[in-house]
């Protein structure tokens, strides 16, 4: 074991690398001492690679070699090579502490194999726009397509944990985005349209042994959409829907190699969700339903692709304070998402009343914005709105607008 007052750091590789690849990584000590200190690090340590809450057991190994001295102020390495399992991808974290004098850590870009289609996005910090395929009413159906095989299912690694790995693993990884989060404004009143959403995982059913297997999960989920009359006296808010829901979620393992590119069930989700604007007397509105949503992808997610979604729902508890809202809100939404890898995408969604009429149609064109400047990547979005229900409120009221603005999730 190296002695104590160096500091040590594994540096992984700066490429993206191959699932079932040999990977090389290097072991760099550095001595913050004032005194020379020895640096022999074990010739195997055995270690972890981390995605999510999900591991993978690893052995990294060099080849025999002499302990190193390493005077003060400088630093030595050693170089350790191991081999990814077989069909995982994404962005892992390895971790390894066996003979070491504190915990290591390095994240990887692990791609899929040529024409598997698209893997999670590799970037650790500030991450690119995502495909269009995971964007829109189908984001999280689409993201079906780049789907890791479920793995053994680990307890956190007892023992020289840092507390922000404990709450990545046991809070931060079960978070995803459910739909688009964006903020837009237009010409008329009321001006500003935002909207907030995620889903937060509670719980997976996915087996020790589930490798190549969906991903089945229990999903909390949580969308906030706003119409504010910014423009107004005072600048109120119009009307505010508040949308929890929870729902049992199967996402489609990704399609392989041979069939990448074809026709790509995605999943579906299947659970209960309320809805209701939070007013008092006349204006109060609410609603509760039971939902399916499933959807296809037709192409590569990383190419010019389209996304078909439908979701059906049905009323439960009564509809006392609208009563109207089926003829207006129908059963059922579906939408088509036009795209082409992480570029422009144009997403269409609609719905119309129980006979057939009140028909509703909103479109959303996005294109991904990045400046090196800020470190900031988003989309600007245009979106136009023709129809009923775009508030609870007003649920029987036509309009029709356009606004743009960003959205930091499509």
């Amino acid at each position: 074991m190296q002695a104590q007052g160096l500091v040590l750091t594994l540096v992984g590789p700066s490429e993206s690398v191959a699932p079932g690849a040999e990977v090389s990584v290097g072991l760099l000590a550095v001595n913050s001492t004032e005194i020379e200190a020895n640096f022999a690090p074990p010739l195997v340590i055995h270690g972890q690679l981390w995605r999510g809450d999900r591991s993978w057991p690893v052995a990294l190994t060099s080849v025999p070699g002499t302990a190193a001295t390493v005077l003060p102020g400088a630093f030595n390495s050693r170089a350790y090579t191991f081999t990814l399992p077989a069909g995982v991808s994404g962005r892992l974290i390895l971790e390894a502490s066996d003979g070491l004098t504190a915990p290591v850590r390095a994240v990887l870009a692990v791609g899929s194999p040529p024409g598997a289609g698209p893997t999670t996005p590799t970037v650790p910090e500030q991450a690119a726009p995502a495909p269009a395929s995971a964007s829109s009413i189908a984001s999280p159906l689409a993201a079906a397509t780049s789907t890791v095989p479920p793995a053994t299912v680990a307890p956190t690694p007892a023992g020289n944990e840092t507390a922000v790995a404990g709450l990545q693993r046991s809070f931060l990884d079960h978070f995803g985005q459910l739909d688009p989060i964006y903020f837009i404004y237009g010409p008329k009143a009321p001006a500003v349209k935002f909207q907030f959403s995620l889903m937060y995982r509670f719980f997976s059913f996915d087996g020790p042994d589930a490798h190549d297997a969906p991903e089945k999960t229990l999903q909390f989920g949580y969308t906030q959409r706003s119409l504010w009359d910014i423009t107004a006296s005072s600048s109120p808010f119009y009307d505010t829907s508040y949308m929890p829901s929870l729902f049992y979620q199967f996402l489609a393992p990704a399609p392989r190699p041979e069939n990448a590119g074809g026709i790509t069930w995605l999943g579906f989700q299947s659970g209960y969700q309320h809805e209701s604007n939070g007013q008092a007397g006349t204006l109060s509105r609410t609603i509760n339903s039971l939902f399916v949503r499933t959807g296809v992808l037709l192409g590569r997610a990383d190419r010019w692709h389209a996304v078909l979604q439908l979701r059906g729902f049905d009323y439960v508890g009564g509809l006392s304070d609208n009563p109207a809202m089926k003829d207006y809100r129908g059963y059922s939404t579906w939408g088509v998402t036009i795209g082409r890898g992480d570029g422009p995408s144009l997403a269409y969604t609609g719905w119309m009343g129980q006979h057939f009429n009140h028909v509703t149609s909103q479109y959303d064109l996005t294109f991904p914005v990045k400046t090196h400047v800020l470190d900031f990547a988003t989309y600007l979005l245009i979106q136009y709105f023709d129809g009923y229900g775009e508030s609870l409120r007003a649920y029987e009221h036509h309009s029709d607008t356009v606004r743009a603005g960003i959205s930091l999730a499509r």
